[in-house]
């Protein structure tokens, strides 16, 4: 049976709250599992790459939580039973105290929108005006901070500047400096690195293990999980191939260039489309990292075109070439 579109889930595989295991980051969970049974923070930010494990944690905190209720005894892990009571409800929407922000679906069309919208993030107001329930702390994750729009940034801040008690935050950010700083400042940072290649091994034998070209994804996906199996479900090598080629050849080939065009802007080429966003503004994020400050223009302008494209409906086949041809010329 085909699940429905969430913009915090890769399509066509479980959603984090499901997971059984987080793979890596144990140094991460050590300092939760400290903040848990000492101080904690109101608000985190977990950051790091998109698909290494953030969203799998923040969930697993929330399942610890609930399972560990009132008596705020301490913790030895932060692993939890499927079977209480508090985590089955969890587990099939019916738990109260937690609430999930994520980019909702336009009734209108029924496709995802491209920002985390103010209307979602005001549900908070009235989520955390209510009674805490069985865990005494009412946890909303916020997957991810990098949608949320300017107004529903800022009405974010306001939650972050006059916290209420017995209440958690976390923010899943792929880009925590992209924040605002008013935010950033008002939250406990917890950065996730990528996975490395024994770790990222168990992960895909754990989840996909009929993946096919798996130590060639897994080296293309720098660590991300996540980014492993949508390069799998995607032909994300045979993109990357397409990426090399036209950088080897200056953009000069443009023939190269308006095949790919073609394929990414066909119908039912959404899923590769954003694939490619996504492996250009890498390529950008890393020139801009080599002190290329062109690049970082070129970052944003991804972005941007991809928000408009589905904003204003932009022919995706002008966008790709406009992208590649900044991105060969960037790459070389």
């Amino acid at each position: 049976m085909s699940e429905a579109a969430e913009s915090d889930r890769l399509e066509g595989w479980p959603h984090p709250r499901e997971a059984t295991r987080l793979i890596g980051h144990g140094d991460a969970e050590a300092t939760l599992l400290k903040a848990v049974n000492g101080k904690m923070p109101h608000a985190w930010v977990f950051g790091g790459l998109k698909g290494i494990g953030k969203a799998t944690l923040a969930w697993r905190l929330a399942k610890a939580l609930l399972q560990r209720g009132r008596d705020r005894s301490p913790l030895a892990s932060l692993d939890s039973d499927a079977a209480h009571p508090a985590v089955r409800r969890l587990m099939s929407g019916a738990q109260g105290d937690v609430l999930s922000l994520k980019r909702p679906t336009d009734p209108k069309t029924g496709k995802i929108k491209n920002d985390l919208t103010v209307d979602e993030v005001r549900r908070l107001g009235e989520f955390y005006a209510r009674h805490a329930g069985e865990g005494g702390t009412r946890i909303a994750i916020v997957d991810s901070a990098d949608d949320l729009n300017r107004n529903a940034a800022n009405a974010l801040l306001k939650t972050l500047e006059e916290p209420p008690p017995d209440s958690l935050l976390i923010l899943i950010a792929h880009r925590p400096r992209a924040l605002l700083p008013t935010i950033r400042s008002r939250c406990r940072m917890l950065m996730m690195s990528p996975l490395n290649e024994t770790d990222m091994t168990t992960a895909l034998n754990l989840i996909a293990p009929d993946m096919k070209d798996r130590a060639q994804l897994a080296r293309l996906s720098a660590g991300s999980v996540g980014g492993a199996l949508e390069m799998s479900a995607y032909d994300g090598a045979g993109l990357d191939a397409s990426l090399k080629a036209i950088v080897a050849r200056r953009g000069r080939d443009a023939s190269a260039a308006h095949a790919l065009a073609n394929d990414l802007a066909a119908a039912g080429g959404a899923p590769r489309f954003r694939l490619f966003i996504d492996r250009v503004q890498a390529g950008f994020a890393d020139a801009a990292r080599r002190g290329d400050r062109a690049a970082l223009e070129a970052w944003k302008m991804a972005g941007d075109l991809a928000r408009a494209e589905d904003s204003l409906n932009i022919d995706k086949r002008s966008i790709v070439l406009r992208l590649l041809e900044r991105y060969a010329a960037l790459t070389a």
